[in-house]
């Protein structure tokens, strides 16, 4: 059973608009130094710009609890991140500042942990038994927050 479902787009228009521009810089700079600056060249360049663009638009942040887990997996651009409920010490709705705490949107390594964000400053950190912290960007974390505690309720009444 589903506690808690979310799906958030990557909604950083700056963020895709900088990626894409430094790939366009990227690619450009490599065709030059090869000398590559033929029609296939430039097919190359448009094409490695446009799977990229497409590769940022399509990703989603995507946040499931059920009884056994609560799943983390940012489509497209990170490999899923599962936590067992039995693993988890604590969860707590919170603010947070993505650039200060995190370096920032997306997946991160921060001073505080990982993070798994891509808009807003509310989520919900969970630390687990071994002292590890996770930060899960959420538009809805008091709901997120509910979800793990009925989780956790459930698995220690089983």
């Amino acid at each position: 059973m589903t506690h808690f479902h979310e799906v958030q787009p990557l909604r950083q228009q700056r963020l895709i608009v900088v990626i894409l521009v430094v790939v366009a810089v990227i690619v450009l700079v490599s065709l030059l130094s090869t000398g590559a600056s033929t029609l296939w060249g430039a097919v190359i360049a448009l094409g490695s710009l446009f799977l990229v663009g497409a590769l940022i638009l399509a990703a989603s942040l995507e946040t499931t609890v059920d009884r056994e887990a609560i799943t983390v997996a940012f489509h497209f651009l990170w490999p899923k991140r599962r936590i067992r409920i039995s693993e988890v010490r604590k969860a707590e709705a919170t603010k947070y500042h993505p650039f200060l705490d995190y370096g920032g949107y997306g997946v991160r390594l921060g001073l505080r942990g990982w993070a798994f964000n891509v808009s807003g400053d509310e989520g919900v950190l969970v630390e687990t038994n071994d002292g590890s912290r996770l930060m899960i960007g959420s538009q809805r974390p008091k709901e997120l927050e509910a979800a793990i505690a009925k989780a956790r309720q459930e698995r220690r009444g089983a």
